[in-house]
Order: structure tokens, then sequence, then C-alpha cells
């Protein structure tokens, strides 16, 4: 794969901190989410996982602390977030393990995407920088178990936060309608087909596979990811957040009837 610019230089740019404080240390380094789906775009994150064979701890892991704050004074833009982990972490089920997590600011004891989605991203189309991709733990019955509950707590949460907020005040914000129109969509696509996918993906299924009465709030879900700054397909903004909220709680609803195989 030919990575981005910006994701070149900023892997790059880390690898090299890493090593003059550290060196030999990091022996492998992989990246997932967008990257690994072909769609990096303008917001899109860095979301990357360190393998060590033995975790930095102590003054060493001061050292890691200042490679990524020296990263990051060099690269403030995009995100550039993951964990440092061994192998035996990823040949084994993520629940319970405590890598090393990074996100936005260093934070050893954070635990956000440690979870059955990376690990089966990591295992399907991780993509290497260094190294050699280990062995990584996955399970289709983890991983669904996994996406309902995150239905029926993160996404009942967001639902009740939108609520609050009001629909105005959704549909006059691009971020949270891209953010709701596409990422309960993921989880609701992997429910019904088996298979993971992208944000953008998540968005086409919904346009193309869904109830025609969801294609609108799809389309703008997707322009407002691949193409920021175009023009709303809505001209009430009302409207756009009634059609957020609406194809949100069904993608709950719907999403928790399906029974598992």
């Amino acid at each position: 794969m030919t990575l981005p610019t910006t994701v070149s230089e900023l892997t790059t740019a880390f690898l090299r901190e890493v090593d003059a404080r550290l060196p030999g240390r990091l022996v492998g380094f992989f990246l997932h989410g967008s990257i690994c789906w072909g769609e990096f775009f303008a917001g899109s994150d860095i979301d990357f996982v360190g393998l060590w064979d033995e975790l930095p701890s102590g003054d060493d892991l001061e050292l890691l602390r200042a490679a990524h704050e020296a990263t990051k004074a060099r690269f403030p833009a995009p995100e550039f977030d993951g964990f440092h982990c061994t192998a035996a972490d990823l040949a084994a089920s993520p629940a319970g393990r405590r890598p090393v997590y990074f996100r936005s600011e260093f934070d050893p004891a954070g635990k956000l995407d440690i979870n059955q989605v990376t690990w089966h991203e990591l295992a399907e189309r991780g993509v290497t920088i260094r190294g050699e991709l280990p062995a990584v733990y996955t399970n289709l019955t983890e991983l669904l178990d996994f996406t309902r509950n995150n239905l029926d707590t993160y996404w009942r949460g967001v639902d009740e936060q939108v609520e609050q907020a009001g629909l105005e005040a959704l549909g006059r914000h691009d971020d949270s309608v891209s953010f709701v129109g596409l990422g309960p969509a993921r989880l609701h696509h992997l429910l019904v087909t088996k298979e993971l996918t992208s944000k953008s993906g998540a968005g086409r299924y919904v346009r193309d596979r869904l109830d025609p009465r969801w294609n609108l709030i799809a389309r703008e879900s997707l322009r407002l990811r691949e193409e920021p700054g175009s023009a709303s397909l809505y001209n009430d903004p009302v409207q756009r957040g009634r059609d957020t909220a609406e194809l949100l709680r069904w993608l709950i609803d719907d999403g928790l009837s399906i029974q598992a195989e």
C-alpha cells in the first residue's frame, strides 16, 4: 500500500524518535482504522499498534512518552492514536489486556480500541510499517457479542445525548451528523453480514441496502466524510437532525433484534 504523504511522514518521524531513545526495542509497527480501508480523508486519525518483545516500564516508559510528545509537537494533526503491546497480547483475546495506551496524550492505563474490532481489523487488513505482524486472536462470536453490547450501551448513550441536545443542534453540527450517521451503521452491517466494513462502507450499506427512507441521510453522511466543504444535501438543519436521530435509533433497535446464530 502507498501511504498518504502525511501518514508516511508522521510514522517515519515517530519511529525515528523511538529508535533514538530506545534503539532496537520497537520490533513491529502496524496501522489499522481508516488507512487500512484506503479511506484516509481530511480529519481521519492515524491508528497504530506498536509491537515490543517487552513493554517499556519505568524510565523506558518515560522515553516512550517523550517520543510521542516530540512527534505530536512536530505533527499536531492528524490525531495519532493507538497502543503498544506484545505478541502475546495480540495472540489472546483483548478482554483483560492492558497494553501501554496513547490517545492524543500519553495514557498508559487507557483501553479504548483494546477490543475485538481492532484485533479482527489487524488480522484481516493491518498495514505493516515495520516488522512482521504476529498471529492475532480472532473470534466471531466474541466480536458479535461486543458489537451488540456496544450498540446497547455506548450508542444508546449517544442517543440520549442527541435527545438532550435537540434536533436543530444536531443538524447544525457536521461532525456529529457524520459520526452518528456512519458509526452505528458499521455495527449494524457487521451484525447482518458477519463482516467488518469501513465508515464509508457503512454509509454505502445504508444508502444501497437498507430502507430508501435512509438514503438521503446516508448520502449526506458520506458527503461530510469524503467531501467536507461541499454543499449540503439538506436546506433544513432540523430535518437533517431528525433524519440522523431517527436513523440512529433504528440502527440500535434493529441491530439488537438480529438474533445470534
